[in-house]
């Protein structure tokens, strides 16, 4: 009798945990973000919070190389400070996005001021048509949490729900 109640509790539990570990990776990902081309020289970015920001570069196709070569410069425009631009490649924290592009986080800095910013860039060698690059709010591990909670979650629902069955067929 008690396998009765305590499956369908562990089924409950991992629809609740899912639906909330996906809204937090939606949360993670789906957050403020500012595209433009990558051949782009200079472009004004308006950031209304304080916090780490990576820029990452999006390329509509699975393969091919990520170009490294890149110069960053970020200026505050209310007093003209340049702010430290990190230039570093993380190939594992590429992720897709829903349109299926690439999206490999080439640099990283942080924002201690809301405010306007301009961000210079090189062009680089080996750009293609149709590349942008992206800075939204950097992830970091939360990425990573949010993923196996989500994997947690998915194996308590089908392992609540497969249990709960055969509790009440009779056959646990």
């Amino acid at each position: 009798m008690a396998l009765k109640l305590l499956f369908p509790i562990l089924f409950i539990t991992g629809v609740y945990f899912l639906i909330k570990s996906i809204g937090r990776i939606m949360q993670v990902y789906g957050g403020p973000k500012t595209e433009f081309s990558a051949n782009a020289i200079e472009n004004v970015i308006k950031f209304s919070e304080a916090g780490d920001y990576e820029i990452a570069y999006k390329r509509p196709s699975i393969n091919g190389v990520i170009p490294t070569n890149w110069s960053f410069e970020l200026i505050r425009e209310s007093d003209k400070k340049e702010l430290l631009v990190w230039g570093i490649v993380n190939p594992l924290g590429m992720r897709k996005d829903m349109s299926g592009n690439r999206v490999v986080p080439i640099a990283t800095f942080f924002i201690d001021h809301p405010g306007s910013y301009t961000l210079h860039t090189t062009e680089s060698v080996g750009y293609k048509d149709g590349d942008k690059l992206l800075v939204t709010a950097q992830s970091g591990s939360k990425g990573f949490i949010a993923i196996f909670a989500i994997l947690l979650s998915a194996i308590a629902t089908i392992a609540g729900l497969v249990l709960s069955i055969l509790a009440f067929m009779n056959k646990i």
